[in-house]
């Protein structure tokens, strides 16, 4: 077994060498060339690390052995097994062949182009280390490698997965109010999780109302899940890839996000081909689309629909009731959720806040959180005598502007023409 069969059955025939766009392609394109000599080892390995530092090469050459074990099938379980097929054996025993191959090349570069390397080049050498044969330590080594290990967000951009830290997650227990859609989030993810159902959600509510936050959180709040945030353009462009990839690892299950899309602007063809047409995404994939408009008919009959009601008097005394109780007011009293909710409308009023939504109710709340005092004397100020409350038809009409500005007037003729209908 040489290097050069080891990387045409690795990269080349499970198809990880395909157009470069990424370091890492580029990583395995340049390894086939130190592979078969047909480019100087110094010129070539000074390349490498202009592009990335030693630790990270030996990161990513690992991460690509691994993800090219996977595309044939093999998977952490197989890995960690106890006693490995033969298939499992050939490709590790290929995989070895190939890294022990830049272990000696590192180790033994000529000394006419030793003298050509960088400084940073010479320490690639001390990161791949010799497994001296040992597969079942090798085969750690690449589960340790697996992109997945390291986080459970990732965004999806020109073909690969980079790991991102959202700053909307939050725990589920810091929502508030909306009880009708945190159930059926929390079902929905619970029941995906246990591999029930991979049944697209498709949300919608007007701007501010939570939807990014609130589906990453309660995906998070479900162990083994992993979500992946994809743009707009990959419904309409590589749709298939990003499914096939996705679709290797049955041992993970991928909430496959794509937030706040326009759903008038988008191509859904590969959406209907593939969700509930002539295909269906893999069991352990599961759109969520969210958007502040709503879908089409077409869409909605794919997908279980989550929209939110419209935030008002009721839904901000609802939320800031929820609040309460999460400070350990079993009931909290009217006259202190009313005057909280005036405060807020009022403030409002001050231009403090540029909308009315659960996004700007939440800021205005955590005055309250981290406040003792405000918590105190917004309870002295409900024992008074005169209680008011928040302003209704202030709501009304930020709302009525706002379907204005994202629906026309039309839309808002229509609602109002329902709206008589119903009295």
């Amino acid at each position: 077994m040489t290097a050069q069969s080891a990387y045409q059955l690795l990269f080349v025939r499970s198809g990880t060498t395909g157009e470069p766009v990424m370091p890492e392609d580029l990583l395995l394109r340049r390894i086939g060339s130190i592979v078969d000599r047909s480019a100087p080892v110094s010129r070539l390995l000074n390349t490498l690390v202009r592009e990335t530092d030693a630790e990270q090469l030996a990161a990513a050459f690992m991460g690509e052995l691994f993800n090219s074990l996977v595309s044939f099938g093999v998977l952490p379980q197989e890995l960690a097994a106890e006693n490995f097929s033969d298939d499992t054996v050939f490709l590790l025993e290929n995989a070895l062949t190939l890294h022990r191959f830049l272990h000696d090349l590192l180790s033994t570069v000529p000394p006419e182009e030793a003298a050509l390397l960088l400084p940073s080049a010479g320490k690639l050498f001390d990161k791949f280390p010799d497994f001296n044969g040992d597969i079942r330590n090798f085969a750690a080594a690449l589960s340790a490698a697996d992109l997945f290990n390291g986080s459970r967000v990732f965004s999806w951009h020109r073909g690969r997965f980079f790991a991102v830290q959202p700053s909307s997650a939050k725990s589920v227990d810091k929502f508030f109010g909306y009880p009708g859609v945190q159930v059926a989030l929390r079902e929905q993810f619970t029941d995906f999780a246990r591999g029930k159902t991979n049944l697209p959600l498709l949300i919608n509510s007007l701007p501010g109302y939570g939807k990014t936050s609130m589906v990453i959180s309660f995906a998070l709040a479900v162990p083994g899940t992993v979500v992946i945030l994809a743009d707009p353009e990959t419904l309409e462009s590589s749709w298939q890839q990003l499914i096939t990839l996705l679709g290797k690892r049955p041992d993970r299950r991928f909430v496959l996000f794509f937030d706040d899309i326009d759903p008038r602007n988008i191509d859904w063809y590969n959406f209907r081909t593939n969700v509930g047409g002539a295909f269906s995404p893999p069991e352990n994939i599961m759109p969520v689309l969210t958007a502040n408009y709503e879908f089409p008919p077409s869409i909605l009959s794919r997908g279980r629909r989550i929209s939110y009601p419209v935030f008002d008097e009721e839904r901000c005394s609802e939320m800031i009731e929820d609040f309460l109780i999460s400070f350990g007011m079993k009931k909290p009293p009217r006259n202190i959720v009313s005057l909280m909710g005036a405060e807020y409308t009022e403030e409002f009023g001050q231009k403090k806040f540029t909308e009315l939504s659960p996004r700007t109710l939440m800021r205005h709340l955590a005055a309250y959180e981290h406040d003792p005092r405000k918590r105190k004397q917004i309870v002295e100020l409900a024992g008074g005598g005169m209680i008011t409350k928040p302003d209704a038809e202030l709501f009304y009409e930020f709302n009525i502007e706002l379907m204005r500005s994202l629906y026309g007037e039309e839309y808002i003729q229509r609602l109002l023409k329902e709206r008589l209908r119903s009295l």
